[in-house]
């Protein structure tokens, strides 16, 4: 079964290679486990949270695809320079603040920006969610993201200028019988060294018995025995004149007396000898290597 076409977008090419948006899909899948368990333990009913796609659009992009208005927290990344977003639709938020203040938390809730008071209800719950983008990126690299404020219109955000490319991660969030598409997005100028820093691994010092392991192995390799061989350079010949070969025909090599023969060791050539004698035996000098 041949797999679906995806759209490419030539005026905004991915950043990202393969090993890279995997690395982002290991980090957003665990930030979606983590918020599901902060959701659950918080308003005491069981909450999903289930990553859906990691991709790259335009700040213009993200911006025009949220609803208005929405619970919008703006996100700092310390030390990783940049502000990010993190979306939650206004719908399930409602339904939280009903679920904090004793309600139900059914489906039908008011679509309208919050009041003070409900949106410092929901500020420390969304502090808590975006803690967890601490332990989720820890293999990534060390942050600590904070939330700097909330907003309900994304039109007046000016986080990014409208062409910047942006990470988006979106998230299905189910609780109880609501269900919605939560989004954390982040500059890829923020997240983009750290990614690159990923491609350059590091030596690491061997201690102990693995020293001890990686010693033995390579004296062992060491003394390992290799066929070596000295040649000529190869000649081609036509299948005719080889296949009318006879014993006492002359083949000419056609390789120069002062040019040194070849020296290989599993077919890899090592060093350049010159043929000569040691005692009785046939010997070669090593010339180059």
């Amino acid at each position: 079964m041949n797999p679906e076409p995806l759209p490419y977008d030539f005026r905004s090419p991915s950043r990202f290679s393969r090993e890279q948006v995997r690395a982002l899909q290991l980090a957003n899948e665990t930030f979606a486990r983590q918020m599901a368990t902060v959701l659950s333990s918080t308003l005491r009913i069981v909450a999903y949270a289930n990553l859906e796609n990691v991709g790259q659009v335009s700040y213009d992009e993200y911006t025009r695809r949220l609803p208005n208005p929405s619970l919008i927290a703006i996100l700092n990344f310390t030390p990783l320079p940049g502000a990010g977003v993190f979306h939650l639709p206004l719908d399930i938020v409602m339904g939280v603040i009903d679920r904090l203040l004793g309600g139900p938390g059914h489906a039908n809730q008011p679509v309208r920006a919050l009041s003070d008071i409900e949106a410092g209800l929901i500020r420390s719950l969304v502090q808590r969610m975006v803690h967890e983008l601490a332990y989720a990126f820890e293999t990534l690299a060390q942050i600590t993201p904070t939330v700097s404020s909330l907003e309900a219109d994304a039109t007046f955000l000016q986080l990014a200028q409208p062409n910047d490319p942006m990470l988006v991660s979106d998230f299905e969030i189910k609780i109880g019988g609501q269900k919605a598409i939560s989004t954390l997005c982040m500059p890829v100028a923020t997240i983009q060294p750290i990614l690159d820093a990923l491609a350059v691994k590091p030596e690491r010092e061997l201690t102990g018995s693995q020293a001890l392991a990686a010693g033995q192995l390579k004296n062992r390799m060491e003394e390992v025995p290799l066929a070596v061989a000295v040649a000529f350079d190869p000649i081609s010949l036509p299948s005719k004149e080889l296949l009318q070969l006879e014993v006492g025909d002359v083949l000419p090599l056609r390789h120069p007396t002062n040019q040194p023969l070849t020296m290989s060791a599993d077919g890899i050539t090592v060093a350049k000898a010159v043929p000569g004698s040691h005692g009785n035996r046939l010997a070669c000098q090593i010339v180059n290597v």
